[in-house]
């Protein structure tokens, strides 16, 4: 659905220069994320002191924070040269899962996760992040939150936060 959308959007770009522009996003946390998530889940289940049932942890993803997905949306809102146009907006660079479950685990220091209890889908993408090259150059973007301070922020949120 998100294809056709983006398919449909750049035809009314096209056709009548309706002015669009489409970000890929990877990954997006921060504060207020969906519980049902992995960071959050992850976040959760240390907090309160669970065990609980991960893969081996070796998939590899792109994490960015919110503020930085609101820093490319502004950049955009007035370059008219950017219309019609799609951009990955990601932090360009890849974590391990395991490592970044082993740091949220540590920077709680409560919980204890389960390497390898849930078998990777067949169908499972190992590496998925994106380059983010075309958005630094024609947005004037670049993320500035790192993943450390970006969980810290996001942990902070859920151990104060009543869920």
């Amino acid at each position: 659905s998100k294809l056709l959308a983006s398919l449909h959007l750049k035809k009314m770009f096209y056709l009548y220069k309706f002015p669009i522009v489409i970000f890929r996003l990877y990954q997006v946390y921060g504060p207020k994320q969906d519980l049902n998530r992995f960071l959050p889940v992850v976040i959760s289940s240390c907090l309160k002191n669970k065990k609980f049932p991960c893969t081996e942890g070796s998939q590899l993803r792109d994490f960015i924070y919110i503020d930085d997905v609101v820093n490319a949306i502004v950049n955009s809102l007035n370059n008219k040269d950017i219309h019609g146009k799609d951009f990955n907006i990601g932090s360009g660079l890849p974590l391990e899962i395991k490592s970044i479950t082993k740091l949220i685990n540590k920077n709680i220091g409560s919980g204890k996760p389960l390497f390898g209890k849930i078998k990777m889908r067949k169908d499972e993408i190992k590496e998925l992040f994106p380059n983010i090259s075309k958005a630094k150059k024609k947005l004037a973007w670049r993320p500035k939150v790192k993943f450390a301070a970006g969980i810290s922020k996001t942990i902070n949120y859920y151990r104060n936060e009543r869920y």
